[in-house]
């Protein structure tokens, strides 16, 4: 007799036949129970007037159950509205996750499942001061910029939401809009007058900055060429400041820099550029980068030219953050550090004082800081308290102060061995890369500079000079409270009374430290004047120094025009 073929994932109970068995076999009872699910792909549709929206997920069932519970803290979705499998479902919310249930008798299989949901009214809620959730924001001109962003585990804001960092899924925006409004999101868009869908349908993406989207009918759409066969268009209000900082000659060569040392661009053949007023200096959405419409105001930064290094920071994440992202909201510190120092390192390559300018930013950054980078507290802070941190210690610790332990080869090596594939990434993952490619035991260095409780402690060092020329030796002493010795090498800045009389001098320390370090100062003139890592190697500071206040909670140095209005 010929196998009946069963209905996908939906099993019906006691009352039918069993699909599939002799008409005459007692059938089992449907299966019943909370199933593990993985969301495939998420859709989302929004008015952006009404503020109407719906959820469409696909999921896939790798249990069988008649249940499904998904995180989401979406106060404003009708529960009357879930649907599983096509079928009305009971569904329930505890204020943190969304259980929705078939009725008796009905329960599915391991495979594919449907999940649908009605929200009356998307909330204009954001995260504390930032823009993580939905939000409209005037821009100069007066009109409306709309941001859906999720940022990390914050997907379940907008509905049910695996929001483990790690997970990759496809999506689908369909967004309805009044006519001239222009939305950009991750992936091929299509637009009507009124109607713009999103549909992401590459490998996949993480939910921190693919579930998402923006839109405005400020923009106007500038060409700015094909960058290592990627074809790139800025989105920027008139009158922005934004366009004629952005050099399209210096970004296309960054592009390639990139492909060239971790792979294919991961975002097809497209790569958009977005200005706005927004709470971050940028945002790196796959293949749509958001950019703050105020970067052109030269006292908003410590950068020399905080465009341009911002637009490659966010450049840079396309390869390390969204198609390598994070392994939990814990390793936040190691994509935000790849993405300065890759910036950096170009930045060297092309002019050796703006890096030293951005190394010497990062140094200003860490004082004063509240949490390590990666922080051990308990309970651990929130990602919004603690995240700001990450910025000055991060690349500082994590890539610059291995250059001089190792080398700058070995470190890009380092970073080569993780990017370049759909992954999810430990920063323990990062250290053992790190350790392969520079063949140094990295267990103490990472416990003393990246992990910890409390606000860190930087090292402090005395500086003395002993003996006269030509034999005077550089005396470096690590004077950091505690005694806790911080591996590190930097080079001292010598002067002289004399015309010319300078020079610098590397203290190899390594990278456990050492509590005194001597080293002949190779000069002939008498040295009169010592600066401390004048090249900003190290998060090193002199003994005189005064560490500032601590950051308040949630303080970042990537605030954009709107946080600081």
């Amino acid at each position: 007799m010929a196998m009946r073929a069963c209905p996908p994932a939906l099993i019906l109970g006691l009352a039918l036949a069993a699909c599939g068995g002799d008409d005459g076999a007692t059938p089992d009872a449907a299966p019943t129970g909370t199933a593990r699910v993985e969301v495939e792909t998420y859709r989302y549709e929004i008015d952006l007037e009404t503020r109407a929206a719906s959820i469409q997920h696909a999921l896939v069932a790798l249990d069988p159950g008649n249940c499904v519970a998904l995180p989401s803290r979406a106060a404003n979705l009708d529960l009357g509205s879930v649907q599983l499998g096509g079928h009305p479902a009971i569904a329930t919310w505890d204020g943190a996750t969304l259980t929705a249930c078939l009725p008796a008798g009905v329960g599915f299989g391991p495979g594919p499942l449907q999940l649908d949901a009605r929200i009356p009214v998307q909330p204009l809620e954001t995260w504390g001061g930032s823009q993580v959730g939905y939000s409209v924001t005037n821009d100069g001109s007066g009109q409306p910029m709309f941001y859906l962003v999720s940022w990390i585990g914050g997907c379940d804001r907008f509905g049910p939401c695996d929001t483990r960092p790690g997970t990759f899924a496809h999506y689908a925006f369909t967004v309805h809009h009044r006519s001239g409004v222009k939305v950009l999101c991750p992936g091929t868009v299509m637009a009507t007058d009124t109607r713009t869908v999103c549909t992401f349908t590459m490998d996949g993406g993480p939910t921190y900055s693919t579930f998402g989207f923006v839109a405005s009918a400020s923009w106007q759409v500038m060409p700015l060429g094909t960058w290592a066969g990627v074809t790139v268009t800025l989105h920027d209000r008139p009158g922005s400041g934004i366009a004629p900082l952005v050099d399209a000659s210096y970004h296309q060569g960054f592009l390639a820099w990139m492909v060239s040392r971790f792979g294919p661009y991961p975002y097809g053949t497209e790569l958009r550029i977005a200005t706005g007023p927004t709470y971050w200096s940028g945002f790196e959405h796959p293949g749509n980068i958001v950019l703050d419409d105020g970067l052109d105001r030269p006292m908003s930064s410590l950068y020399l030219r905080p465009v341009a290094h911002v637009l490659n920071h966010e450049i840079a994440h396309q390869w390390a953050g969204d198609e390598t992202t994070l392994a939990d909201t814990y390793d936040f510190v190691w994509k935000e550090s790849m993405a300065e120092y890759l910036s950096y390192v170009y930045e060297d390559e092309q002019n050796p004082n703006e890096a030293l300018i951005s190394a010497r930013a990062w140094k200003s950054f860490a004082q004063g800081a509240a949490y390590y980078p990666v922080p051990e507290d308990a309970p651990r802070p929130a990602l919004l308290d603690y995240y700001g941190e990450v910025y000055g210690p991060g690349p500082m610790i994590l890539f610059r102060q291995l250059e001089t332990l190792s080398s700058r080869q070995q470190v890009l090596a380092g970073i080569a061995m993780v990017l370049g594939s759909e992954r999810a990434l430990s920063v323990d993952e990062v250290q053992a890369a790190l350790e392969a490619t520079t063949a140094l035991d990295l267990d103490r260095y990472f416990d003393t500079w990246v992990r910890g409780s409390g606000a860190p402690v930087w090292p402090t060092f005395r500086v003395e000079i002993t003996g006269t020329a030509p034999s005077q030796q550089v005396v470096v002493t690590e004077t950091t409270p505690g005694g806790t010795l911080h591996g590190c090498n930097f080079s001292i800045g010598l002067s002289g009374a004399g015309i010319g009389e300078s020079a610098k001098v590397m203290v190899p320390r390594g990278v456990n430290g050492v509590a005194v370090a001597t080293v002949p100062t190779g000069v002939s003139w008498a040295v009169t004047s010592t600066v401390l890592d004048p090249d900003a190697t190290c998060l090193a500071y002199p003994m005189t120094f005064t560490a500032p206040p601590r950051h308040p909670r949630g303080w970042t140095p990537w605030a954009g025009s709107r946080s600081l209005r």
